[in-house]
Protein backbone atom coordinates (compact mmCIF):
# COMPACT_ATOMS: atom_id res chain seq x y z
CA UNK A 1 0.00 0.00 0.00
CA UNK A 2 1.53 3.50 -0.69
CA UNK A 3 0.60 6.81 0.43
CA UNK A 4 -0.42 9.71 -2.21
CA UNK A 5 0.59 13.69 -1.66
CA UNK A 6 0.61 16.38 -4.56
CA UNK A 7 2.84 18.74 -4.51
CA UNK A 8 4.02 22.38 -5.99
CA UNK A 9 7.56 22.18 -7.11
CA UNK A 10 9.59 25.30 -5.72
CA UNK A 11 12.82 24.33 -7.76
CA UNK A 12 12.45 26.18 -11.03
CA UNK A 13 9.91 28.86 -12.27
CA UNK A 14 7.66 26.35 -13.78
CA UNK A 15 6.31 25.30 -10.19
CA UNK A 16 5.26 21.80 -11.73
CA UNK A 17 2.38 20.42 -10.04
CA UNK A 18 4.09 16.37 -8.61
CA UNK A 19 1.71 13.34 -7.92
CA UNK A 20 3.83 11.42 -5.23
CA UNK A 21 3.30 8.08 -4.65
CA UNK A 22 5.03 6.63 -1.48
CA UNK A 23 5.59 2.99 -0.80
CA UNK A 24 8.71 0.96 -0.55
CA UNK A 25 10.24 3.71 -2.91
CA UNK A 26 8.97 7.12 -4.57
CA UNK A 27 7.56 7.76 -7.31
CA UNK A 28 7.56 11.51 -8.94
CA UNK A 29 5.06 11.94 -11.68
CA UNK A 30 4.56 15.59 -13.15
CA UNK A 31 7.98 16.59 -13.15
CA UNK A 32 9.27 18.66 -16.65
CA UNK A 33 13.03 18.42 -15.43
CA UNK A 34 15.35 16.48 -13.30
CA UNK A 35 14.82 19.30 -10.87
CA UNK A 36 11.25 18.51 -9.99
CA UNK A 37 11.87 14.58 -9.80
CA UNK A 38 14.83 15.24 -7.27
CA UNK A 39 12.56 17.79 -5.40
CA UNK A 40 9.81 15.42 -5.05
CA UNK A 41 11.64 12.71 -3.73
CA UNK A 42 13.23 14.64 -1.11
CA UNK A 43 9.71 16.57 0.04
CA UNK A 44 8.28 12.22 0.55
CA UNK A 45 11.41 11.64 2.60
CA UNK A 46 12.46 14.71 4.56
CA UNK A 47 11.01 18.08 3.66
CA UNK A 48 12.91 21.38 4.19
CA UNK A 49 12.20 25.17 4.05
CA UNK A 50 14.05 27.92 4.12
CA UNK A 51 12.98 30.39 6.88
CA UNK A 52 12.99 34.17 6.22
CA UNK A 53 12.64 36.18 8.93
CA UNK A 54 13.86 39.62 10.95
CA UNK A 55 15.77 40.10 14.07
CA UNK A 56 16.36 43.36 16.14
CA UNK A 57 18.99 45.57 14.96
CA UNK A 58 20.49 48.65 17.27
CA UNK A 59 21.83 51.49 15.62
CA UNK A 60 21.11 50.98 12.14
CA UNK A 61 18.36 53.04 9.91
CA UNK A 62 16.24 50.37 10.60
CA UNK A 63 15.09 48.58 13.50
CA UNK A 64 14.76 44.89 12.01
CA UNK A 65 17.52 42.76 10.01
CA UNK A 66 16.27 40.91 7.17
CA UNK A 67 17.26 37.52 7.80
CA UNK A 68 17.42 33.78 6.39
CA UNK A 69 18.37 30.33 6.83
CA UNK A 70 21.29 29.56 4.55
CA UNK A 71 20.27 26.49 3.42
CA UNK A 72 16.57 24.51 4.23
CA UNK A 73 15.59 23.43 7.70
CA UNK A 74 13.28 20.15 8.28
CA UNK A 75 9.86 20.99 8.54
CA UNK A 76 9.50 19.99 12.07
CA UNK A 77 12.03 22.46 13.21
CA UNK A 78 10.66 25.72 11.41
CA UNK A 79 8.81 26.48 14.96
CA UNK A 80 11.44 26.30 16.32
CA UNK A 81 14.02 28.21 14.72
CA UNK A 82 11.29 31.19 14.52
CA UNK A 83 10.89 31.35 18.51
CA UNK A 84 15.11 30.98 18.38
CA UNK A 85 15.08 34.32 16.59
CA UNK A 86 13.07 36.26 18.62
CA UNK A 87 15.44 36.78 21.10
CA UNK A 88 18.48 37.70 19.07
CA UNK A 89 19.57 41.52 18.77
CA UNK A 90 22.16 42.45 16.29
CA UNK A 91 24.55 45.90 16.67
CA UNK A 92 25.13 47.55 13.35
CA UNK A 93 26.89 47.90 11.28
CA UNK A 94 26.09 44.32 9.61
CA UNK A 95 27.32 42.65 6.09
CA UNK A 96 24.76 40.76 4.06
CA UNK A 97 25.98 37.57 4.16
CA UNK A 98 27.14 37.98 7.88
CA UNK A 99 26.27 34.43 10.49
CA UNK A 100 23.97 36.00 12.27
CA UNK A 101 23.27 32.25 14.61
CA UNK A 102 25.04 29.34 14.34
CA UNK A 103 23.58 25.70 13.95
CA UNK A 104 20.17 27.25 14.82
CA UNK A 105 17.82 25.04 16.79
CA UNK A 106 20.47 22.01 16.68
CA UNK A 107 19.66 21.99 12.82
CA UNK A 108 23.53 22.42 11.46
CA UNK A 109 22.09 25.20 9.72
CA UNK A 110 23.18 29.15 9.85
CA UNK A 111 20.79 32.12 10.20
CA UNK A 112 22.57 34.62 7.89
CA UNK A 113 22.42 38.48 7.50
CA UNK A 114 20.13 39.21 3.90
CA UNK A 115 21.19 42.25 3.45
CA UNK A 116 24.20 45.02 5.09
CA UNK A 117 22.94 47.68 7.00
CA UNK A 118 25.49 50.58 7.92
CA UNK A 119 25.48 52.76 11.73
CA UNK A 120 22.69 55.58 11.52
CA UNK A 121 24.54 58.96 12.48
Amino acid sequence: MSDRKEVLCIRCPKGCRLKLKIGDKVVVEGQECKLGEEYGRKEASSPQRVVPSTVKIIGARYPRLPVRSEKGVPMNKVEEVIDELKGVEVIAPMKKGAVIVENVADTSVDIIAERGMEVQE
